[in-house]
């Protein structure tokens, strides 16, 4: 072990190379977080703080614009847990503001570029159009996962970037244009009901609640990172086991299902149900229950926190039955889609279905669903089968402010920002997340992702909210419905039908979308108790 005068010198020599100008970000950031893990160990979180606030610092600089989509999910992969540690050690210090400050700079790093990109750029377009079209031609080449370009090609368009980025920051009033900074937060996030951040860390677990009045933090002594971990581990198996033939005996299948439910017992137990009674909301909220939105970290992304508990005793001890839940992947993205939008007078509808993508299994009920689902919206586009190929939908996009896709989706656990919608022609151009992330749509409003897997993020960045529902969020739909896991086919459709008659079909309002699909889960409970794998998949992702 090493004594007082040795620990006194390793954190010398860690804060030495992590402030080191001629250091790599990564020395800097790695040396940082060891210096803040050594002074935490010996019970020193003040001297552990500015270690944590360094290394933090560091992390927008891990991913420079050269970098492919994967590379920089992979860089980031390293860098887990710091930001929750980060948060944490402040918690220790009683600084609620300077841990929801922390995990907003140090979660979502991908999804904050893209949200200041596409803020700063509008800006940029009313005052040099021509220089914002050349940055915009750059990103999509530096960002395109199907662009087969040399190495040196990419260093060349990277360079081309950052002079370009250079010369925007020598305009008046761009001096900031694309550098990480803390905004401020106004109206308060939480004025339109709760938001509740939920921060695991190998420190402690806490959930930081905001509302009108300002930030608690809520200690959640139930929950640690080890458990956490845990039930997510298991919670997936089990889904996995749910699609294996072996489950097709009855007594299998109810058994994994108990398995699940006992998951969202533990989990509103541990997390959830804490909140919500301190919170207040303690009973079943009748027919207009109260809004809340979710912002999980780590491992607890996964999980379905709305669907979170006791569902076999009726006796109202379920997330269900006491708020209406929203997600959002930081605060920064709920206030800022929470903004005015440029709308259109009249809604403009897109239905996708495609029923048979090559190289998967038929969903035959894909294309009931699309059918149904053009029938019941005023003058809805119906794009099926072979015509829904990947450049059709993206060019349909830019035309109509909703959308719903009924069809096939597939994660990719360990590159995420390749998870993809299966269009007719999705084997050879793909339509993925960071394609979707980076289109321009200022004026949509709701997508409905009536397929797999859309909102699971990637293993390797738990913490950057790389899914189709987060891509489609950033593009500029302000209202994304998704799904956690594998839906199923028939109940799919039931869902949909229910959730369109609540946003008041033919002519459907957006602002309704998490109350319409709450309805909808919520009913799919009552008649599915005992199989949460059916129902408890579907979130909404916006204000």
């Amino acid at each position: 072990m090493l004594g007082r005068r040795g620990r006194t010198g390793a954190a010398a020599a860690l804060r030495t190379a992590a402030f080191h100008p001629a250091a790599p970000p990564r020395l800097r950031l790695r040396a940082a977080y060891a210096w803040a893990r050594g002074e935490t160990e010996a019970g020193r979180p003040a001297e552990a703080m500015p270690a944590y606030r360094h290394a933090v610092a560091q992390l927008p600089a891990l991913v420079p614009r050269h970098l492919a989509p994967a590379d920089a999910e992979h860089a980031l992969a390293d860098t887990r847990g710091l930001a929750g540690d980060a948060a944490a050690c402040a918690l220790a210090l009683g600084d609620a503001a300077g841990a929801l400050s922390l995990l907003e700079l140090g979660r979502g790093v991908l999804l904050g570029q893209g949200l200041r990109y596409h803020d700063e750029l509008a800006e940029l377009r009313r005052r040099a159009p021509e220089t914002a079209d050349r940055l915009e031609w750059l990103r999509a080449r530096l960002d395109a996962v199907d662009d087969v370009v040399s190495s040196d090609r990419r260093h060349a368009r990277a360079a081309e970037w950052d002079a370009l980025l250079a010369e925007v920051r020598t305009h008046p009033g761009c001096e900031d244009f694309m550098r990480p900074r803390r905004s401020a937060v106004s109206p308060p996030p939480g004025a339109e009901g709760p938001v509740v951040l939920v921060n695991v860390s190998r420190l402690r677990c806490d959930a930081l609640v905001l509302t009108a009045e300002g930030i608690d933090a809520l200690p959640l002594p139930g929950l640690t990172l080890s458990d956490a971990l845990t039930r997510t581990v298991a919670f997936l198996g089990a889904l996995h086991r749910l699609r294996e033939p072996a489950q097709d005996d009855l007594l299998s299948r109810l058994a994994t299902e108990d398995e699940l439910d006992g998951h969202l017992r533990w989990l509103w137990d541990a997390v959830t149900g804490p909140v919500l009674d301190a919170l207040g909301l303690t009973g079943p909220a009748g027919d207009r229950p109260p809004r809340l939105w979710w912002i999980p970290t780590g491992p607890l992304a996964f999980l379905p926190l709305h669907a979170a508990g006791h569902h076999a005793e009726r006796a109202g001890r379920t997330v269900l039955d006491r708020v209406v839940s929203s997600y959002a992947p930081t605060v920064h993205a709920l206030v800022r889609s929470r903004r005015p939008a440029g709308r259109r007078a009249t809604p403009s509808f897109l239905v996708v279905g495609v029923p048979d993508a090559p190289a998967v299994p038929p969903l035959p009920g894909a294309a009931a669903e699309a059918a149904a689902v053009a029938s019941l919206l005023t003058g809805a586009s119906l794009l099926t089968g072979a015509d829904a190929t990947r450049d059709a939908v993206v060019a349909a996009l830019g035309e109509h402010t909703w959308l719903h896709f009924s069809g096939h989706g597939a994660a990719e656990p360990a590159v995420a920002s390749g998870s993809r919608l299966l269009v007719h022609d999705h084997l050879d151009h793909p339509l993925t997340v960071a394609g979707v992330s980076r289109l321009d749509l200022p004026a949509a409003e709701l997508a409905y992702l009536s397929a797999c897997t859309t909102a699971r993020g990637g293993l390797a960045a738990m913490d950057e909210a790389l899914h189709l529902a987060g891509g489609l969020h950033l593009a500029g739909f302000r209202h994304v419905l998704g799904s956690l896991w594998e839906i199923d086919d028939t109940v799919s459709l039931r869902v949909a039908e229910r959730v369109y008659a609540g946003l008041g079909a033919p002519r459907p309002v957006a602002e309704r979308a998490a109350r319409a699909l709450h309805d909808a889960v919520r009913e799919m409970r009552d008649r599915y108790r005992a199989t949460p794998s059916l129902w408890a998949a579907y979130i909404h992702v916006g204000p």
